[in-house]
C-alpha cells in the first residue's frame, strides 16, 4: 500500500476570528496516484494533537488508526483535516456560553469569559472549508463531510454541528464538555443548548468514558444522546452512543477508540458479535440515576450502548428496567436481569438493598519520584493541592460511580494544556 502524506498549512489567517493558525491535512494513500478520485473529508479540532503528541506525550494517532482500518479493508479513504486551536483562546473558541472565572472560581483552562463560538463556526465553514475544497480533491456536499472533537471540542461540535447541518452531516462528540461542575460543591451550571428537534443528519455519535471525573459526567452525556432520539433520531441508524467502562479524559482514550466513529460513518456493514450487561449490581432503593451500561459488540470492533433496548426481570417486584438501562428500584431483594440482542443473551444478577449513599467522600494523595516544574499542575480530573514539588493532595465529596485518571497540566499562565 502506498504511503499517506500529512500536509502542514502553516499561518492560516481567519478573517472572523482576527488571528491565525496551523491546519494539518492528512491525505490517503492512493490520493498521488489516483488523480481522479475525490475524498470525504473530516475535520477535528485540537489538531495539533491528532497526529502529533500533546504535552503530555499522548496523541490522537489518528493517522496511524486509519491507515489500519483501510490497509483491513474496513472503511474507505478519506481526508482529514486538523484545526490546531489557539491555546489561551481555545475556551472561547470553542463556547457559545459563558462561564466567568470570577464569580465561580473557575480555573482558567474552564472559564469562558467571552464566548467566541459563532465565529469559530464562520471561521471553519467561511474559510477553512472552503480552502480545504478548492486545495485537495474533496467531495464537498454535507453527505461526505464530518466533524469530531473531545472535550471542548465535542461540545463545539455538538453546537457547530446541530446548527449547520448543510454543511456536515456527521457529528463526532467525544467526551464532550456540557457541563461544568463545582469540584467541591457539585453545583452544575449548564453550557450545553438543548436539542428541540431533528434535523437532516446523517449520523451522530456520542460517547463517554467512566473515569472522566465530575467534569464529563456519564449522565449528562447520556442525557443529551436520549434527548436526541426524542427529537426524532433514530437509534443505531442516525444516532449511536457508547459508554466506555475504562477511559479517561486523555488523547490515549480517544486513540483507543476513534476507530469506533470512524467505521460508524466511513464503515462497511457490520455484524453484531456479542453483548454484555456492565455496571454495578447493587443499588439502593433510594437511588433515581443508577443504571445499566449494555453493550452491544460488533465484529469489526465497534462498540455502542443500547438505549433502546428491552430487559427481562426475574423478579418485577424487585426492579425494573428502563429502556436506557436505567435502573427503577422497587423493593429490597435480588433478582437476574437479562439482556438480548438479536439471538445473544446477556445475564446480570442485580441486588437492591435499602440505602446506599450517593456521595462518597474521597481523598486523593499523589506522590511524584522526580521533582515537578513549578508550571505543572497535577489533576486527578481534579484539581489537587501542592505540597511540595514532589506532594499533591485534596479531598472531596464525589458522586457515587465517579471514576478518575491522573494528568499533568503545564500551565503557561494564559492556559492550560
Amino acid at each position: 500500500m502506498s504511503e499517506h502524506s500529512i500536509v502542514e498549512i502553516s499561518n492560516f489567517k481567519s478573517i472572523h476570528l482576527q488571528n491565525e493558525r496551523n491546519l494539518y491535512v492528512y491525505l490517503p494513500p492512493s490520493y498521488e496516484q489516483a488523480q481522479d478520485t475525490k475524498y470525504p473529508v473530516l475535520y477535528m479540532h485540537d489538531g495539533q494533537n491528532i497526529f502529533h503528541p500533546a504535552f503530555n506525550g499522548q496523541s490522537w494517532n489518528i493517522h496511524h488508526v486509519v491507515n489500519k482500518l483501510i490497509e483491513q479493508g474496513e472503511m474507505q479513504e478519506i481526508i482529514i483535516v486538523g484545526i490546531e486551536n489557539m491555546k489561551e483562546e481555545r475556551a472561547n473558541e470553542y463556547s457559545f456560553h459563558t462561564l466567568d472565572e470570577d464569580s465561580l472560581q473557575v480555573p482558567p483552562a474552564l472559564a469562558c469569559i467571552q464566548p467566541k463560538g459563532e465565529l469559530y463556526e464562520k471561521f471553519i465553514v467561511n474559510e477553512v472549508k472552503p480552502f480545504i475544497d478548492e486545495q485537495f480533491r474533496t467531495k464537498k456536499e454535507a453527505k461526505y463531510t464530518a466533524l469530531m472533537g473531545s472535550s471542548r471540542g465535542g461540545a463545539i461540535t455538538y453546537h457547530i454541528g446541530l446548527k449547520r447541518p448543510d454543511v456536515f452531516s456527521m457529528l463526532a462528540i467525544l467526551s464532550p464538555y456540557f457541563y461544568y461542575v463545582d469540584p467541591h460543591t457539585l453545583q452544575e451550571f449548564s453550557q450545553v443548548n438543548i436539542p428541540v428537534q431533528k434535523v437532516n443528519h446523517k449520523k451522530i455519535w456520542v460517547d463517554v468514558g467512566e473515569y472522566e471525573g465530575v467534569l464529563i459526567r456519564v449522565e449528562h452525556v447520556k442525557d443529551i444522546a436520549n434527548k436526541l432520539l426524542t427529537c426524532g433520531y433514530q437509534y443505531g441508524e442516525e444516532v449511536a452512543y457508547y459508554q466506555d467502562d475504562t477511559a479517561a479524559h486523555t488523547e490515549a482514550d480517544w486513540e483507543a477508540r476513534v476507530h469506533m466513529p470512524l467505521l460508524y460513518f466511513f464503515g462497511k456493514e457490520t455484524k453484531l458479535a456479542d453483548v454484555e450487561l456492565k455496571g454495578r449490581s447493587i443499588f439502593g432503593l433510594n437511588e433515581k440515576a443508577g443504571s445499566l451500561n449494555a453493550v452491544k459488540t460488533y465484529s469489526n470492533g465497534v462498540k455502542v450502548t443500547e438505549l433502546q433496548g428491552e430487559y427481562q426481570v426475574a423478579d418485577k417486584g424487585v426492579v425494573s428496567i428502563a429502556k436506557d438501562g436505567t435502573i427503577i428500584p422497587k423493593s429490597v431483594g435480588k433478582t437476574v436481569v437479562q439482556f438480548q440482542s438479536e439471538g445473544i443473551v446477556s445475564s446480570k444478577e442485580i441486588e437492591i438493598v435499602d440505602y446506599l449513599s450517593d456521595r462518597v467522600p474521597v481523598s486523593i494523595q499523589v506522590n511524584s519520584k522526580d521533582a515537578l516544574l513549578d508550571a505543572l499542575r497535577v489533576y486527578a480530573d481534579l484539581p489537587l493541592k501542592k505540597v511540595d514539588s514532589h506532594h499533591f493532595y485534596n479531598r472531596f465529596i464525589l458522586p457515587i460511580d465517579t471514576g478518575l485518571g491522573f494528568r499533568l497540566y503545564l500551565d503557561d499562565g494564559k492556559g492550560e494544556s
